[in-house]
């Protein structure tokens, strides 16, 4: 077992790990989708993130109309939430709410 440095957090460690086992991207996603659930307030869903895009679904055209109409607020609310420029645009699509 790999002895760990004393100087060494585990946002180091899990970074190195992730990277090693090629997982680096799905964690980027996860997270984005994450903040971005966090800031949805009921009026999306994340659905994911690849590349600097964020696809969102949303309930309907009007919906998605609106929030396009807020597009630039809703990327700066979600990077802020990341406390890094992660998110360069936002794609929407409409459909139906995940059952839980």
């Amino acid at each position: 077992m790999a002895k760990m440095r004393s100087s060494e957090n585990i946002k180091n460690i899990l970074k190195r790990r992730l990277a090693h086992y090629g997982l680096t991207r799905q964690a980027e996603a996860a997270q984005v989708c994450a903040a971005a659930a966090a800031v949805a307030a009921g009026e999306f869903e994340p659905v994911s993130f690849r590349a600097g895009t964020l696809k969102l679904r949303v309930p309907s055209p009007e919906q998605g109309h609106l929030l396009r109409l807020r597009e630039k607020e809703l990327i700066g609310k979600i990077n802020e939430h990341l406390d890094t420029p992660a998110i360069k645009r936002i794609r929407f699509e409409i459909g139906q709410r995940w059952q839980l």
